[in-house]
C-alpha cells in the first residue's frame, strides 16, 4: 500500500508544480488622493524563466459585483492606462503603458532594474468614471527586506543632464492648492528644445512616503487658465499636445494636497528627443 501511495504522490507531483508556478491576482489597494473606489483592481505578474528582472504584467479592473473585466477604457493624455512603478526606497521610477487586449487585460513585459520591493501603480478611466488608482505591492526575484524611503530635502533646484529644474516653492500646504512656477534651464538660459510628453508639456507624480497615496498632475504654460480639480487629477482641458510641438520653459504646476507628509515629486518632461526625470522632496503641512 505504501508503495502505492508513493507511486500516486509521483504521479500528481507535476501538476502540482504546474499549479504552483501559475500566479494568483493581487487585489490591488486603492490609492488616489481625495478620491473614492467605483472599481477593483486585479494583477498577475509573473517573472521570465531566463531573466527573473524581466516581468509579465497583466493588469484588469471590474466593476463589483461582477468579476469581469472591464473593456472601455478613456484615453486620457494619449494612453488608456498609465502604470508608475517606484522602488520601496523611491530610488527609481518608471512610468509605462501596457497595451489593452480585447479581453479587458492590460499587459506588456518589463525589465526591472533589481530585485526588490516595487510598488506599482495603475492608474485609469474605466466605463467613464474618475480616475481609478491601484496599488500592487510586488517582490522582484530574490529581495532583501524593503527599507522605507529615507527621502533628503533636494531644495529647489535639481539638474538632470543638460537641465536645471528650479521650483518657486517645495513646501506645500495641507487641504489647500498650491501654485508652483517651474523653470526649466539649459545651460544659463530659458531652455528652448522642449516638447510634450503624452500630450502634456510635463508631467508630475507625487506620492506620499508615509501613506504612500498617489497624485499626479501636469503642469501648464503661464497665464493658461486652470482646469477645474476632480480629486489629485485636473480635469482634462482641450486637445493634448503633439508632440512636435514647442512646451515652454516656464511653467506653472497646479496642485492640491490633501494630507500633509513628505512627497517625492518626479517631474517628467521631453528635452529634444529624449525623456528626462527631475527627482524633488516637497513637505505639505
Amino acid at each position: 500500500m505504501k508503495k502505492l501511495l508513493a507511486l500516486f504522490s509521483l504521479l500528481l507531483l507535476p501538476s502540482i508544480i504546474h499549479a504552483a508556478d501559475v500566479p494568483s491576482s493581487l487585489p490591488g489597494k486603492y490609492s488616489l488622493q481625495g478620491g473614492s473606489p467605483k472599481t477593483e483592481g486585479h494583477l498577475k505578474i509573473s517573472s521570465s524563466a531566463k531573466d527573473p528582472l524581466t516581468q509579465h504584467i497583466d493588469i484588469w479592473m471590474s466593476a463589483p459585483p461582477s468579476p469581469t473585466p472591464i473593456r472601455n477604457y478613456a484615453v486620457e493624455m494619449t494612453k488608456k492606462l498609465h502604470v508608475v512603478i517606484v522602488n520601496a526606497d523611491f530610488t527609481s521610477f518608471m512610468h509605462i503603458h501596457p497595451v489593452l487586449n480585447a479581453t479587458g487585460h492590460f499587459v506588456i513585459d518589463q525589465q526591472f532594474s533589481g530585485p526588490g520591493l516595487y510598488y506599482l501603480y495603475a492608474d485609469g478611466e474605466p466605463n467613464n468614471l474618475d480616475h481609478q488608482v491601484f496599488r500592487f505591492d510586488v517582490n522582484v526575484s530574490k529581495s532583501r527586506p524593503a527599507k522605507a524611503p529615507a527621502l533628503s530635502p533636494t531644495g529647489r533646484e535639481v539638474n538632470i543632464g543638460p537641465y536645471t529644474v528650479d521650483l518657486s516653492q517645495v513646501k506645500l500646504s495641507a487641504g489647500g492648492m498650491d501654485m508652483i512656477d517651474v523653470h526649466i534651464l539649459k545651460g544659463d538660459k530659458p531652455a528652448t528644445d522642449l516638447h510634450p510628453y503624452l500630450g502634456a508639456a510635463a508631467h508630475a507624480v507625487f506620492l506620499n512616503a508615509k501613506d504612500l497615496s498617489y497624485v499626479h498632475v501636469h503642469p501648464m504654460a503661464m497665464g493658461e487658465p486652470m482646469a477645474p480639480m476632480s480629486t489629485s487629477r485636473p480635469m482634462k482641458m482641450g486637445a493634448d499636445l503633439p508632440d512636435n510641438a514647442i512646451s515652454p520653459p516656464d511653467m506653472m504646476l497646479h496642485i492640491s494636497i490633501k494630507e500633509p507628509g513628505t512627497y517625492k515629486m518626479w517631474l517628467q518632461f521631453r528635452g529634444g528627443s529624449q525623456l528626462y526625470v527631475a527627482p524633488f522632496v516637497l513637505t505639505a503641512q
